[in-house]
């Protein structure tokens, strides 16, 4: 039993893995000021929610480091396991980038998920949206060749509200056709299929400069972009997650 948790920005993933299969997944708001103790409770509770028992080992994913502390802290206190927060000498890759010590660690267990996968070119583009959306170019049988960086669509829509007198918070939904005639349906034409235009045109930005790839989508926009960016070979939500698993694996 692995205990596999993916701290984001926005949220947080804990997955629970029996041998290759994901038994239990939960998904928890990233709260930077929530202590040790709250975690131990909200993990106890959670694991017995589902009547799972004590896992045998721990990995964390965390870009925001007070999180994984705590996180950490609740874990052996619950546990007594040490959890293995990664970073990029865990992964197995080579990282070819300028500094490997700024990749970020989702960045490169996405790319650990992404090589369970079949590609038949060998590489692979991973678009991760969450608070920051990310591109990662993969190549098999291991190596990061780096990526692109741009805003999350939530945040997007969240900035958009927060900086305008009179446009309101939406949720983003695809609208029924690109030219609006109210406000809401402008507001989803620019936000979700302005950016699913984003998307096609990264991927094939990428694909131009390093040759056709698998397009492998994950994050919790990646279902609603799934249907307007036809670049996606698989959309796979727990992508991260699987990641971790194979991490595990390799540590041995």
């Amino acid at each position: 039993m692995l205990l596999a948790v993916d701290v984001g920005n926005t949220s947080t993933a804990l997955g629970v893995f029996q041998g290759e299969a994901l038994i239990a997944n939960f998904r928890i708001h990233t709260d930077r000021m929530r202590m040790e103790s709250e975690y131990e409770i909200l993990i106890k509770n959670l694991f017995a929610l589902k009547g799972l028992p004590p896992p045998q080992a721990a990995l964390i994913s965390s870009v925001v480091p007070p999180v994984e502390q705590e996180l950490k802290a609740a874990i052996r206190a619950l546990f007594g396991l040490e959890a293995l927060v990664v970073g990029p000498e865990h992964t197995g890759l080579e990282i070819l980038i300028d500094n490997p010590k700024e990749a970020g660690a989702d960045r490169l267990v996405n790319a650990a998920g992404a090589l369970g996968y079949e590609s038949p070119t060998g590489r692979y583009i991973v678009v991760d949206f969450g608070t920051a959306t990310t591109f990662d170019l993969v190549e098999a049988p291991g190596r990061y060749l780096g990526g692109a960086i741009t805003i999350g669509p939530q945040t997007a829509a969240d900035a958009l509200a927060m900086r305008t007198a009179k446009l309101p918070r939406i949720d983003l939904l695809p609208p029924e056709r690109v030219v609006g005639k109210n406000t809401l349906d402008a507001l989803r034409s620019g936000l979700v299929l302005g950016y699913a235009a984003l998307v096609e045109g990264m991927v094939r930005r990428f694909e131009e400069e390093a040759g056709e790839a698998l397009v492998i989508a994950t994050g919790g926009f990646a279902k609603t972009l799934e249907p307007l960016c036809p670049s996606f070979h698989v959309v796979d939500e727990d992508l991260t997650l699987k990641g971790l698993l194979r991490i595990y694996k390799a540590l041995g």
